[in-house]
């Protein structure tokens, strides 16, 4: 699964096994094939993911909006924390 982190600043992108992330309708946790989605983000709540290789990173956005479809989550971020 492909992971877009998109910010006024830079875009990233990371080959990712999972994505975890907090909204006002709950916590959820976001693999390959997930149901198509566009989410809003809690502000300041963390994100993780997990790299294909296994390595955890976790992001904080200040405020944001997450798009998913079944092979790409795309962050659409107003700045990184």
């Amino acid at each position: 699964m492909e992971l877009k982190l998109i910010s006024p600043t830079k875009t990233e992108s990371f080959s990712i096994a999972w994505i975890e992330i907090n909204t006002p309708a709950g916590n959820f946790v976001i693999q390959s094939g997930h149901a198509p989605t566009i989410l809003t983000l809690n502000p300041q709540q963390p994100i993780t993911f997990c790299l294909d290789s296994g390595k955890k990173h976790s992001i904080t956005v200040l405020r944001g909006v997450i798009e998913i479809t079944r092979e790409t989550a795309t962050i659409i971020a107003s700045d990184n924390g």
